[in-house]
């Protein structure tokens, strides 16, 4: 099988709902882009179930069902009630790894008000009836502390280790930052907990007085991929002006924000003057400019990390510890890219950002030998 890196031309393509047509990328094998469904209104990540249904969360507060292309005219019911503000509202959604015996999800969320809101895990038996599916036994796991105000900065990306525990990336809350630093606050950090909330005994911070016992690792910013491939945990996360991350994620490990960064503030002023510093961990792939990357999903031993601002998926390559991004691939897919994930049948699965957003597959075809 040739690599698509040593072709130089593209076939022609057009995008329509339900309309497929086959390309090559610079760094991926031939493949082939089919838009599934149009019209979710600010999409913010999706999950697979076992029959091919596909839900999506969308940050209002709604679960679709997109089934054979069309999304259902019933959302899931009993969702929980979220804080849809600024970047708030209904985030990650994710099959617990035996949910074809148990039928547990978990969804994170923006929960509180204006006046105290905080990132909050939840888990729930998805149920059945008839075409349309309802949420049972809804029961709140984890509710990040202190509740902050602004509606910013939740982060809320979830992974499910091979031990059944539950990563979870919680922001700083933008006007927050220092307490990334702080361990007797949640902001800043990846948690880990038990599937029922309850704290797991060799949590790295479980003996330390006046830490909060769930966190696993921190000093982040607002990390919003999370992804465990063959026992490893990758993630990445937003800097402000510059200084996004790719991090391998080890416990109690310290990844520097706000004391480092590769990024100056929104306004151009210097957050720290500060690239490194003693007991504080190098990213393993900065990108300045910032690309503002969303989402990351491990595919044919590699990642691929989806980006807001840069409007791209760049493929990164893994070496061991050494990760190295390859540039842009799938760029006819255009506009915010706010989620990519692996599909059960190997497929790469993209949601588009905004009030139309779209989710599309991407299909490795395989057609040069």
């Amino acid at each position: 099988m040739k690599k698509a890196a040593l072709i130089a031309t593209s076939l022609i393509f057009i995008f329509s709902n339900g309309v497929s047509a086959q390309h090559v990328a610079g760094n991926y094998d031939n493949y082939s882009t089919t838009v599934i469904a149009s019209g979710l209104n600010k999409a913010w990540a999706h999950d697979f179930l076992p029959n091919g249904d596909i839900l999506v969360t969308e940050r209002g507060g709604a679960i679709k069902v997109v089934r054979n292309g069309i999304i259902l005219s019933a959302d899931v019911r009993n969702v929980p009630d979220v804080y849809f503000a600024g970047q708030g509202g209904l985030l990650d959604i994710m099959l617990d790894a035996d949910f074809a015996m148990n039928k547990t999800l978990y969804l994170s969320y923006a929960f509180g008000s204006s006046k105290g809101n905080a990132t909050r895990l939840v888990s729930a038996k998805l149920n059945k009836s008839k075409d349309s599916y309802q949420l049972d036994d809804i029961n709140i796991i984890f509710t990040a502390s202190p509740l902050k105000q602004g509606p910013q900065h939740y982060s809320g990306r979830i992974a499910q280790m091979a031990d059944g525990t539950l990563l979870l990336g919680i922001g700083d809350g933008f006007d927050f930052r220092e307490q990334a630093q702080k361990l007797d606050s949640h902001l800043g950090k990846i948690i880990r907990i038990n599937s029922d909330g309850s704290v797991p005994d060799d949590n790295p911070f479980v003996k330390s007085k006046g830490a909060k016992p769930e966190i696993w690792s921190y000093g982040h910013r607002n990390h919003q991929g999370l992804v465990i491939a063959n026992g490893i945990v990758y993630q990445n996360e937003h800097g402000p002006k510059g200084g996004d991350e790719v991090n391998i994620i080890e416990p109690g490990i310290n990844y520097g924000w706000p004391v480092i960064t590769q990024g100056i503030d929104y306004n151009g002023a210097q957050v720290t003057p500060y690239k490194e510093y003693p007991g504080m961990q190098q990213p393993l792939v900065d990108w300045t400019p910032s690309i503002a990357p969303s989402s990351m999903a491990f595919h044919n031993s590699k990642l691929y990390v989806s980006a807001l601002a840069e409007q791209s998926i760049r493929e990164l390559s893994i070496n061991g510890k050494q990760i190295t991004d390859k540039g842009k691939v799938f760029s006819e897919i255009e506009g915010r890219i706010r989620d990519i994930a692996t599909s059960p049948d190997g497929s790469l699965y993209v949601l588009t950002d905004g009030e139309q957003a779209q989710l599309i597959k991407i299909t490795q075809t395989n057609i040069l030998e």
